[in-house]
């Protein structure tokens, strides 16, 4: 429904400035390019894809096409999380794991009791009423179901944490989260479980600035502030990257229980304790949270936008940082003269979709960058002058979708771009 949406706001637009629509060679034509990035970037390229009537251009930033279509190993996002932590700060990887696995994990391991676990709370900086009831309630009170479950879920909240410290990774360098949480786990002053404690209690407040707190400010960690809203909601859920609390959460775990599938769990190679992703795992959890079964072919089986050039789409610039973990699901190979890709080594998550546009701050591929797309896009528009380039319209578009948008407009000089959030 949201890109039915945005269609019907390009046309109003449109008709309120008076456009052009369907000659594209006219003077009064105004041409469409959606932005995106990250899922909205995906949401851009499917503009082009499912409205190639409406939508001249698509410019798609780190868009997981291929987690969508089903088409990563479920290990592979969590692996480049760690080569990216590893390359950030060298020894992180090593010193990560061995505090989930060695240090916490043998803690957790000495767990007997319900008193053993109220000290473990107390040694962790975790609020004691602060762990969610689910995980007190696993296994209807069986100390060792409530200690794995325990376990599992906190091991989450780190992984999904270096997730956002991961996609927030740009420019490079020892002020970013990323590099300071590496820091601490390195940090050979401090016991394990303090590391660990010190961590948790910058994830609450990583709205703020950084990846490490002074523990003064803060006594404990509530585990349950990472809860999503909604009934039988859990920490881990429908995308193991992490779907954020509250209603942002529960909205995006509804997306990722139906159909926007993410194969995406813990194999030997990263720094997280070992956790394989399953169907069988989630289809239970969305059972249980939502009522719906995951369909993850449905989208790809309907669109193909597996195969793009087979479907005859042109005209889509996408763009990968390559620091990003999402960069294993991007599409990173040109795949035609008008299905282009530009990859930022020193990118992470949609870097050059910066609201600055290129400056100081901004490394030397992702300034070059900011050229080549501007050069790119507007060889396209110029294209509009002199012919068509459009693609057959396919058939029953109306898919369902969830995001909102927003939009600016212009003629033909500056064309109407269709921002997707």
């Amino acid at each position: 429904m949201a890109m039915w949406d945005a269609v019907r706001l390009v046309r109003f637009v449109q008709a309120e400035l008076k456009c052009e629509i369907f000659k594209k060679s006219h003077k009064d034509y105004c041409p469409v390019i959606t932005v995106g990035g990250s899922y909205p970037g995906f949401l851009s390229a499917m503009m082009r894809v499912r409205h190639s009537d409406v939508v001249d251009m698509a410019y798609s930033a780190s868009a997981p096409m291929k987690f969508y279509s089903q088409n990563v190993n479920s290990t592979e996002y969590y692996n480049h999380i760690t080569q990216v932590a590893e390359k950030s700060h060298v020894g992180c990887s090593n010193a990560v794991r061995s505090n989930l696995v060695d240090s916490f994990g043998s803690i957790v391991r000495d767990v007997k009791t319900m008193d053993d676990f109220q000290e473990m709370l107390s040694m962790l900086g975790i609020c004691k009423d602060g762990v969610p009831a689910y995980i007190q309630q696993t296994g209807d009170g069986d100390i060792e179901e409530i200690r794995n479950t325990f376990y599992q879920e906190l091991n989450m909240i780190v992984a999904y944490t270096f997730a956002n410290y991961n996609m927030a990774y740009y420019p490079p360098g020892n002020t970013t989260s990323l590099y300071q949480a590496c820091s601490l786990f390195l940090n050979q002053d401090l016991e394990p479980y303090e590391r660990l404690s010190r961590f948790l209690l910058g994830v609450e407040n990583s709205a703020s600035t950084s990846a490490v707190v002074d523990t003064r400010e803060q006594q404990c960690f509530n585990m349950s502030s990472q809860l999503p809203s909604g009934k039988n909601a859990t920490i881990s859920s429908g995308d193991w990257s992490g779907v954020g609390s509250q209603r942002n959460g529960q909205m995006w775990d509804f997306q990722t229980c139906h159909l926007l599938v993410e194969q995406i769990g813990f194999g030997s190679k990263s720094m997280f304790p070992e956790r394989p992703w399953t169907m069988e795992w989630l289809e239970q959890h969305c059972q249980l949270r939502f009522g719906v079964i995951p369909d993850p072919y449905k989208l790809v089986h309907e669109w193909k936008f597996d195969d793009l050039e087979h479907l005859g789409v042109t005209h889509i610039l996408f763009t990968n940082g390559l620091n990003d973990g999402w960069s294993v699901g991007g599409i990173t190979q040109n795949i035609s003269d008008t299905l282009l890709v530009l990859n930022f080594e020193n990118g992470a998550h949609h870097s050059d979709l910066s609201a600055v546009g290129p400056s100081d701050r901004d490394t030397l591929d992702i300034q070059h960058g900011y050229v080549q797309i501007a050069s790119i896009l507007k060889e396209w528009l110029d294209s509009l002058s002199q012919h068509e380039h459009k693609m057959q319209p396919m058939k029953d578009s109306r898919q369902k979708n969830r995001a909102g948008s927003s939009l600016s407009s212009s003629r033909l000089q500056e064309p109407l771009l269709t921002h997707i959030y």
